[in-house]
C-alpha cells in the first residue's frame, strides 16, 4: 500500500543546553509518515522518542531547542512558521496525546470545558455545541457516564480515565496528523484495544497520519504499518511491520525483539540487552550502541554508520551491512 506523504522530518536535531554544552537528545532523524499510515517509534526509555514527538510540533520546553533540520507537514515547514501560524496548526490539523495526563490537564477547569476547548478555539460554534461534541467524543473513547464526568474535574478521575480525556481532546477535531506518546500506558487491556481500534479507524477511514510512540512491541504488531527504532537519539532501523517482526536487521532491534516473553519458552530465562542507554553527556563514539552490541567489530567504535538500504527495502544504521 502506498501512502501520500503528509509528514516529512529531515535531519531533525534537538539539543538541551547545559553548562557542559548542548546535549543531543534527537540526532539527525529522518522520518516520513503518509496519509492513513501508522508509524510506530520504539526504543528504551531515554532514547529520544518523546523529544522527537515534541520537536515535530515545536513543543520542546527550554532549555531544549531544535538546533537543525526541517519538519514538513502538508508541504509547509512547521519549524519556519511564526508561533501564531503554528498554533493554528496545533490542535486543529495536528494533535498530540501527551504521556502524562495529570500534568497536561488544567486542575481548575471542568472536563467538559477542556475537551470542548479545541472546538471553540478552531471552530465558530457556541459553547453548547462544543460541549455536545465533547460529550460525544468522551463516549467514543469509552469514558463511563460522560454527561456526569464532563461536570467534574481531573482530580476526580482515575489515571486511565484522565488518559481517555486526553485522547478525546486530541481526536475531537479529526486531525490530519496525530502524535500519540504512549497513549495506552495507564489503560487496562480492554480499553487499550478500544483506543487502538479508534486510532486505526482514524487512519484507515479518514486518512489521518499517526505517529505512535511506544515501548510496547505487542501494540506495534497489532496497530502499525511501519516501525522506526531509536537508540540514543538516532534512528537505527526503519522497516515495514511484517518485515521487522520476521527478522530485525540492527543488533539493537534484534535484542528488543528477543527480550519479549514467549508462551512457548515458559521456565527459561528472559533474554536481555546488557548495560543501559548511555547518558547524553557521555555518548560513545561511532555507533552509540557498540558498547552493548554482541556483534561489535572494527569500525563500530570509530565512525557513526550511515543508513544502508537492504534488498527488502528496510533501512538500518549498522556497519554489518556496509
Amino acid at each position: 500500500m502506498t501512502h501520500e506523504s503528509l509528514l516529512s522530518v529531515e535531519n531533525l536535531t534537538t539539543v538541551f543546553d547545559t553548562p557542559a554544552g548542548p546535549l543531543p537528545a534527537v540526532d539527525g532523524v529522518d522520518l516520513s509518515v503518509g496519509r492513513g499510515e501508522i508509524v510506530a517509534v520504539v526504543g528504551e526509555s531515554g532514547c529520544g522518542k518523546t523529544v522527537l514527538s515534541l520537536s515535530v510540533l515545536g513543543l520542546v520546553p527550554p532549555p531544549g531547542r531544535v538546533a537543525a533540520g526541517r519538519v514538513f507537514f502538508a508541504g509547509r515547514d512547521l519549524l519556519a512558521l511564526p508561533e501564531r501560524e503554528l498554533r493554528a496548526v496545533r490542535g486543529a490539523r495536528a494533535s498530540m496525546i501527551f504521556q502524562e495526563p495529570m500534568t497536561s490537564l488544567n486542575p481548575v477547569l471542568t472536563i467538559g470545558d477542556q475537551v470542548a476547548e479545541p472546538v471553540r478555539t478552531h471552530r465558530r460554534v457556541s459553547r453548547a455545541q462544543a460541549l455536545e461534541a465533547a460529550g460525544a467524543m468522551l463516549a467514543k473513547v469509552g469514558l463511563p457516564d460522560p454527561a456526569r464526568r464532563m461536570r467534574g474535574y481531573p482530580h476526580e478521575l482515575s489515571g486511565g480515565q484522565r488518559q481517555r480525556v486526553m485522547i478525546a481532546m486530541a481526536l475531537i477535531l479529526s486531525p490530519e496528523l496525530l502524535i500519540a506518546d504512549e497513549p495506552t500506558t495507564a489503560l487496562d487491556v480492554t480499553v487499550q484495544r478500544q483506543i487502538l481500534d479508534l486510532m486505526t479507524h482514524l487512519a484507515r477511514d479518514t486518512g489521518t497520519a499517526v505517529v505512535l510512540v511506544t515501548h510496547n512491541l505487542g501494540v506495534v504488531a497489532q496497530t502499525a504499518d511501519a516501525v522506526a527504532v531509536m537508540y540514543a537519539g538516532r534512528l537505527v532501523e526503519y522497516a515495514r511491520v511484517g518485515t521487522f517482526f520476521a527478522g530485525p536487521a540492527h543488533p539493537y532491534s534484534q535484542g528488543l525483539l528477543a527480550s519479549l516473553p514467549r508462551l512457548a519458552g515458559r521456565g527459561g530465562r528472559l533474554s536481555s540487552i546488557p548495560g543501559m542507554v548511555p547518558s547524553l553527556s557521555a555518548l560513545p563514539p561511532g555507533c552509540h550502541f557498540h558498547p552493548r552490541c554482541p556483534r561489535v567489530f572494527g569500525p563500530c567504535a570509530g565512525q557513526a554508520p550511515p543508513f544502508f538500504t537492504l534488498p527488502d527495502g528496510r533501512r538500518t544504521r549498522c556497519w554489518l551491512y556496509g
